[in-house]
């Protein structure tokens, strides 16, 4: 195996862990409805034995799709100037989150009025007396709910873009080690810092604590893709890392259940980083011994994994508004959620979107290409899309 990598470099790997990372979320915002978070959608009987699952996917969902995405960000530039890449990344991302706000996410905040008792009319009016009033959620019903995910991702590109040429000029120098292990330090540091002072809640102002840690870990994401040989590297010490993450969640649930540790405390906030940093490295490195390949599944998944996230939530909020009211018990519930979510969600993708120009262009899709030689399958600028 070549310690550097070449413009022939296969990443597929990246792909399917995008593509498996968006999978997963079917579950979690499923499950969201059973844990008693608080959620737009909550069944009055919750499901115990979902907690902690819930809880360790949180620290890892979207902390690998950011990476993936900073890692998308080198592999575009290494064939496009910076004002290109910043004009597609407007296209792909600020268009779909617009479009988003105005289509996508009004029916699930309509949803959780109804069950609030906030509304009682029909979804027409809801949306002309309610959503165009443009008042922020909670205390209004205009709102980016998940795509929190795009807006962000958009910012961090207009922050970072300026600084990529450096950084990639200064990461190509420096070999990948176990010195990358350090870096969930600072994602530690940021949440004992931040969290207790702006608490999570994706609304970009005041969100200090979600903002930076997102921020690390996309800028994270592109040096990595900049450093010489580190996926190989990262596939070499992929074992280690694992080991760690699952050390550092072990150690950090006794210490809970034992009271030596508290919650929200800075041994909380950093063990908790260093599973998840550590966790990510591990994804990547098993992703890259074990997913460098292509299939017509990754080839179709590429291309519907970004309108699929862009739907998922808001069908499962309508779905599971209907199914909570049911006499069944919580796992069937969970079940009949999650299975009809999927289902609508391909369904709409494949009856609707895929097939629609106007539909692929605001899900932030490519034209529809007239048929033309193909690339190598797998090649360095299969993750140039990666949002």
């Amino acid at each position: 195996m070549s310690d550097i990598e070449t413009p022939s470099e296969r990443y597929d790997f990246l792909d399917w862990l995008r593509v498996i990372a968006i999978f997963v979320l079917f579950f979690f915002h499923t499950g969201m409805i059973f844990v008693g978070w608080g959620w737009h959608v909550m069944n009055e009987q919750t499901i115990p034995a979902l907690a902690w699952p819930m809880d360790i996917a949180h620290r890892l969902r979207m902390p690998l799709l950011f990476v993936i995405a900073g890692a998308g960000m080198r592999f575009a530039l290494r064939r496009r100037s910076v004002r290109h890449v910043l004009r597609e990344r407007t296209l792909k991302l600020l268009l779909p989150l617009v479009v988003g706000m105005f289509l996508i996410v009004p029916p699930q905040i309509y949803v959780e009025r109804l069950l609030d008792g906030q509304w009682h009319g029909g979804y027409l009016g809801f949306y002309v007396a309610r959503v165009l009033r443009f008042q922020p959620y909670p205390a209004g019903d205009f709102s980016w709910h998940h795509l929190w995910f795009i807006a962000y991702l958009y910012i961090y590109v207009l922050l970072l873009l300026p600084l990529l040429p450096w950084l990639m000029r200064m990461a190509s120098r420096i070999a990948p080690g176990r010195w990358l292990l350090l870096l969930g330090l600072p994602l530690g540091i940021n949440e004992t810092l931040l969290k207790s002072l702006f608490p999570e809640s994706h609304t970009l102002v005041s969100d200090w604590y979600t903002f930076n840690h997102y921020l690390l870990l996309t800028a994270y994401g592109y040096v990595i893709a900049c450093l010489p040989g580190a996926w190989a590297w990262l596939s070499e010490f992929r074992r280690g890392s694992l080991a760690l993450g699952m050390a550092s969640i072990v150690l950090l649930i006794a210490s809970f259940q034992t009271g030596w540790v508290a919650h929200d405390s800075v041994l909380d906030h950093i063990g908790a980083n260093v599973f998840t940093w550590s966790c990510v490295m591990a994804f990547l490195g098993y992703g890259y011994r074990y997913l460098s390949f292509s299939n017509p599944l990754l080839a179709w998944a590429r291309e519907a994994s970004y309108p699929i996230y862009i739907l998922h939530q808001t069908v499962i909020v309508l779905v599971g508004y209907e199914v909570i009211h049911e006499p069944w018990t919580p796992w069937t519930k969970y079940a009949v959620i999650l299975v009809l979510a999927m289902v609508a969600c391909l369904a709409l993708h494949e009856g609707c979107v895929r097939r629609v120009p106007a539909l692929r262009l605001v899900f932030g899709m490519k034209r529809m290409a007239r048929r033309r030689p193909s690339r190598p399958v797998g090649s360095a600028t299969a993750l140039e899309d990666v949002h």
